[in-house]
C-alpha cells in the first residue's frame, strides 16, 4: 500500500493549506460540497465556522447548479492562520449573481442575502472567458457580534479589493 497520500501536509510558514474537490453539476452536488467543506473545517480545528460555512457553501453551490449550464462545479477551501476562504468555481462567467430583494412569499432569491449575512466577506469574479468564482471568507475567532463590523465595501459583484486578482484578502 502506498501511504504517501496519507502523510500530513505541512505548509511552509505563512502559506495556507488548500483543499480542492470537483463534482458533476447535479442536484446532489450542493449537499456533497457542503458536507465536504464542513469535514475540512472540522479536521482543521475550525469548528466555530462550520455552520456558517455549511450554509454559505450550500447556497453558492446551489446557485452554480441551478443558474448555470456548467458541467462541473469545483470547490476550494483555503485555510490560513486565522482565515478560511471557500471558492466555488463554475464555467459560466456571464451568469453573475444577482442581488435581488425577494418578496415576502417568494421561495427563491434569498441565497446571496444569507451569504452576506453569514460570511465576513465575499465576491463573485470572472476569470477569463470560461470561469467564474464566487468566494466567501471567515475570520476565525471573530464572534457573531462582530460579524460584518469590519467588512470592506463590495465594488462590482461584491468583495474587497484584490480578490478579483486572485489574492486572498485580509480583514
Amino acid at each position: 500500500m502506498n501511504t504517501s497520500a496519507l502523510r500530513q501536509a505541512v505548509p511552509a510558514p505563512g502559506r495556507p493549506l488548500v483543499y480542492r474537490m470537483a463534482a458533476p453539476s447535479r442536484a446532489d452536488t450542493p449537499r456533497i460540497a457542503r458536507d465536504w467543506v464542513v469535514s475540512v473545517l472540522r479536521a482543521a480545528g475550525y469548528r466555530e465556522l462550520e455552520e456558517r460555512a455549511r450554509l454559505c457553501a450550500s447556497e453558492v453551490v446551489t446557485n452554480a447548479y441551478r443558474h448555470t449550464d456548467s458541467p462541473e462545479i469545483a470547490v476550494e477551501v483555503v485555510l490560513g492562520d486565522r482565515r478560511v476562504t471557500v471558492h466555488v468555481y463554475d464555467c459560466a462567467p456571464e451568469r453573475r449573481p444577482q442581488g435581488v430583494s425577494p418578496g415576502l412569499l417568494d421561495t427563491r432569491g434569498r441565497g446571496l442575502g444569507l451569504v452576506v449575512a453569514c460570511a465576513d466577506d465575499w465576491a463573485a469574479v470572472s476569470r477569463g472567458d470560461c470561469v467564474k468564482v464566487v468566494w466567501f471568507g471567515f475570520v476565525a475567532g471573530r464572534g457573531s457580534e462582530a460579524r460584518g463590523a469590519g467588512r470592506r465595501p463590495r465594488p462590482g459583484w461584491g468583495g474587497g479589493a484584490g480578490e478579483g486578482a486572485g489574492q486572498q484578502g485580509r480583514m
